[in-house]
């Protein structure tokens, strides 16, 4: 039955109900606003992303397990939070030299913000390869901010190697400095289109029980 004043109370399971039978409509408003963020992502200006790999393993010869021995007295064995944790020495030293690398990049782009520079890079980890990343809208200024982040950092780790700063079995290099990005990445592109269907789902939903709540009753009445 349908309730006489639906604007005074709220009636759920009519609500639901005249919202499943008006689901065409709910999708349509998701959908016209999934496209609107679709279409507001090739809007913004396109933006570039440079790439620079390192590689990190461990030599197990240089580790002479025989003459390590743990708090027990007995034979040290390295665990994997063992392995990680010097291997993690890349990540470290890519970070430290991170303001570095935006005084660098802002040579290149005056413009650029601190906030800004650190939305558009990256350290990631796979296996045994970190990988640096850094996007702008000019593909040469991705590509030098990269490999200039990157030499900096290496030069470092050896550095630090050098002044045992590194366990000597940590074997860090540069197996791949950025090449020119020729290809434009939207980043944002499929958040946006997420967030306009969100938001047209939710406008949808809203305006439909508005129209069954107030402007039906009101005709009703």
């Amino acid at each position: 039955m349908e309730p006489n004043n639906p604007q005074d109370e709220f009636y759920p399971i009519q609500t639901i109900n005249h919202l499943l039978n008006n689901w065409w409509k709910i999708v349509l408003w998701a959908g016209i606003f999934g496209i609107l963020g679709l279409a507001f992502s090739y809007l913004k200006p396109p933006k570039y992303e440079a790439e620079a790999i390192f590689s990190s393993t461990i030599d197990y010869s240089q580790i002479n397990f025989e003459n390590l021995v743990n708090e027990r007295g007995q034979p040290l064995e390295m665990t994997q939070y063992d392995l990680d944790l010097a291997l993690s020495s890349v990540q470290r030293i890519i970070y430290q030299m991170k303001d570095n690398a935006l005084a660098y990049a802002q040579s290149l782009d005056p413009n650029l913000e601190a906030g800004t520079f650190e939305y558009n890079m990256a350290v990631e980890r796979l296996h045994d390869r970190w990988y640096l990343r850094f996007r702008h809208e000019d593909p040469q200024i991705a590509q030098s901010v990269v490999n200039y982040w990157a030499e900096t950092a290496m030069t470092q780790l050896e550095k630090e190697q050098a002044d045992s700063k590194i366990e000597p079995f940590v074997l860090s290099s540069l197996i791949a400095r950025a090449t020119l990005p020729n290809r434009p990445l939207y980043q944002n592109r499929n958040i946006l289109v997420l967030a306009g269907t969100i938001i047209g789902l939710c406008l949808g939903i809203l305006l439909i029980d508005i129209r069954y709540r107030f402007i039906t009753s009101a005709k009703q009445g």
